[in-house]
C-alpha cells in the first residue's frame, strides 16, 4: 500500500507533537516530509530521528547553525526563517497538518492549500481572521478540509453534510476552565497562576488563558460558522466538565448524536489523518462507561459568557470585526501573561476595541494583515493609556 505524504507545520506544539507520535505509530501507513518549529530545536530533533522528515523548517535563524550541526549527514533538508517555512509548503503532498499558532500560521497555511489534497487543521485564526477568504482558496483548490479541535472534529464526524436540513442545531461542550464556579468576586482576584491551572488539559499559555475566559469558546463558535454554514443561532455551547462528550449534533427529529472519547488530542487527529477510514489506536484510552462517576452539564459562568456573545456579534457584524476580536485579545493575553493588566480586563479591552472599531472588508491576505497590525496597534494604545484601569 502506498503511504501518505505529510508535513506538520508547528510539530513542537501540542497538536503537532501528538500528530508525531500518531505517526510514528503508524509510520506503514504515513511518511513525513516536512516538520517545521518556531524556537524548540531539542524536541524538533527528537522528532526528526523518530519519524526521518525529507526537511526541515526553523523559524528562528539564530537556530539554525546549531540545527545544521546536530542534523548533519541526515540528509535532512534544512530551511530557515519565515520565508523557509513558506518554501517548506511549496512541496506538494498528500496531508498538510497546519498546528502554528496565531496569525503567523495564516501565510504557510494559505500556501499548502494548493500543494495538498488534505488540510488537518488546529490553526484556529486561519477562520477566525480570515473565514470567507480561507473557505474560498480551500475550496478554490479542491482541497479537503478537515478540522482537529476535538469540538469540530466530533461535529464533523456525525454531520450531514448530504442533507444539512436534518439538523436543527450543534451544541459545543466546553470544560468550563479553571473559573468555571468562580463568581465576579473571585473573578476580579483570579491572578496567572489559577489562570494557567487548566482542571483537564495542558496546553499552551495562550490557549490555556482563552480557556479561563471562555474566548476559546468564543473563536470555536466563529469556526463552526464558517466549517458548517450554519446560522449564527444554531451554534450553542454547554459546560461539560468530564470533557469526555465533545460536541453534539442536534437534529430536527428531537434525536441527539454525540461524539464520546477520553481527552486525548491524539484520537481526532487520527481520525483525521485516517479519514474517511479509521485506524486502531492501539496507544489511546478507551472510555469505559462502568467506571465514569457522571457525565454533567451546566451553563456558561454568568461572568465570563461575555466572550461568547462577543462571537455572534463579530459574525454579525462581518467583514474584519472576528479579526479584530482574535488580534486585541492576542495583545491582552500577552499583557495578562506579563501580568500587566488584570484577569478579567481581558474581556473588557476587547470589547472596548470591538465597539470602537470600523468594518474593513477582508478579500486577500493584505486585507487580513492591514487590519490585523491596526487592531492590535489600537489595543497596545488603548491599554497604554489607561494604565490598567478598564471599565
Amino acid at each position: 500500500m502506498k503511504k501518505e505524504v505529510l508535513s506538520i507545520l508547528g510539530s513542537t506544539g501540542s497538536i503537532g507533537n501528538n500528530t508525531v507520535d500518531v505517526v510514528s505509530n503508524n509510520l506503514n501507513k504515513f511518511s513525513v516530509y516536512g516538520l517545521t518549529a518556531k524556537n524548540n530545536i531539542n524536541l524538533l530533533l527528537k522528532q526528526s530521528h523518530l519519524v526521518k522528515p525529507k526537511a526541515v523548517a526553523i523559524q528562528n535563524k539564530k537556530k539554525y547553525k546549531v540545527l545544521k550541526k546536530e542534523l548533519f549527514g541526515k540528509k535532512i533538508k534544512i530551511f530557515v526563517g519565515d520565508d523557509g517555512i513558506l518554501e517548506l509548503t511549496n512541496k506538494k503532498v498528500d496531508i498538510v497538518v497546519a498546528s502554528i499558532v496565531g496569525l503567523a500560521g495564516l501565510k504557510p497555511t494559505i500556501n499548502s492549500i494548493s500543494n495538498c489534497s488534505k488540510l488537518c487543521l488546529a490553526n484556529k485564526e486561519c477562520l477566525v481572521s480570515s473565514g470567507k477568504f480561507f473557505l474560498d482558496t480551500v475550496n478554490k483548490h479542491n482541497c479537503k478540509l478537515l478540522p482537529l479541535d476535538s469540538e469540530h472534529n466530533a461535529i464533523f464526524q456525525l454531520y450531514d453534510y448530504e442533507d444539512p436540513s436534518i439538523i436543527e442545531s450543534i451544541t459545543l461542550t466546553a470544560s468550563g476552565g479553571p473559573f468555571r464556579n468562580y463568581n465576579l468576586n473571585d473573578l476580579k482576584k483570579a491572578n496567572l497562576k489559577q489562570a494557567l491551572n487548566h482542571p483537564n488539559w495542558k496546553m499552551g499559555k495562550k490557549i490555556t488563558i482563552d480557556s479561563a475566559t471562555l474566548m476559546n469558546k468564543a473563536f470555536e463558535i466563529i469556526e463552526a460558522y464558517y466549517l458548517f454554514n450554519l446560522d449564527i443561532d444554531k451554534i450553542n455551547v454547554v459546560i461539560h466538565p468530564e470533557s469526555i462528550i465533545h460536541s453534539m449534533v442536534n437534529f430536527i427529529d428531537g434525536s441527539t448524536a454525540a461524539i464520546l472519547s477520553d481527552h486525548d488530542m491524539r484520537i481526532p487527529i487520527s481520525y483525521a489523518l485516517n479519514w474517511p477510514t479509521r485506524t486502531n489506536n492501539h496507544n489511546v484510552k478507551k472510555i469505559d462507561l462502568i467506571k465514569l462517576k457522571g457525565l454533567s452539564f451546566e451553563k456558561p459562568n454568568e461572568f465570563l459568557k461575555v466572550s461568547l456573545k462577543m462571537a455572534k456579534y463579530v459574525l454579525c457584524k462581518g467583514g474584519s470585526y472576528p479579526l479584530i476580536m482574535n488580534a486585541s485579545n492576542e495583545v491582552a493575553v500577552k499583557y495578562f501573561l506579563n501580568n500587566k493588566i488584570k484577569f478579567l480586563d481581558i474581556i473588557k479591552i476587547v470589547e472596548y476595541i470591538l465597539k470602537n472599531s470600523k468594518k474593513k472588508k477582508i478579500n486577500t491576505l493584505d486585507d487580513v494583515y492591514g487590519a490585523d497590525i491596526d487592531a492590535r496597534d489600537q489595543t497596545e494604545k488603548y491599554i497604554l493609556k489607561n494604565n490598567g484601569t478598564f471599565k
